[in-house]
């Protein structure tokens, strides 16, 4: 079974969780980082992993690469069953939600990470080209 996990600072993952949640209507576990009043979210995410079958690919959603939440995370790369990626969107947290688990994880990640990617855009020069584009007709 896959387990996905989403931290970031502040409250930046139970956002894009409650969007993923709205869009595709799949939960998304969240925890939120350096939050006056919230346990120290590194603690509560080592507790969910050790809950978790040995075999579970465990897949944890970070937003900022170098960032204290991130680095906080390597930390459970000494696990053969975690999976750390950095730069999280919405559109990532989507994909890989809905991807085929029947696929390779290593797989899976690399592919929706490109694809991720190709969401992130210009649109001032996007528009520009769909104007070129429909002029060349």
């Amino acid at each position: 079974m896959r387990r996905y996990i989403l931290t970031g600072h502040g409250r930046i993952s139970e956002g894009i969780a409650s969007a993923a949640e709205l869009i595709i209507g799949q939960k998304v576990q969240f925890f939120n980082a350096y939050l006056p009043g919230e346990e120290f979210f590194a603690g509560e995410i080592a507790k969910q992993i050790e809950s978790f079958s040995p075999e579970d690919e465990v897949i944890i959603m970070t937003d900022l690469l170098g960032g204290s939440v991130n680095n906080e995370m390597t930390g459970f790369l000494e696990y053969d069953n975690v999976h750390l990626i950095c730069g999280v969107n919405l559109a990532l947290v989507i994909g890989l939600l809905l991807s085929d688990e029947t696929k390779s994880i290593e797989q899976v990640i690399e592919k929706t990470i490109e694809e991720s990617k190709q969401g992130i855009v210009y649109c001032n020069e996007w528009k520009k080209k769909q104007a070129e584009t429909l002029d060349d007709f």
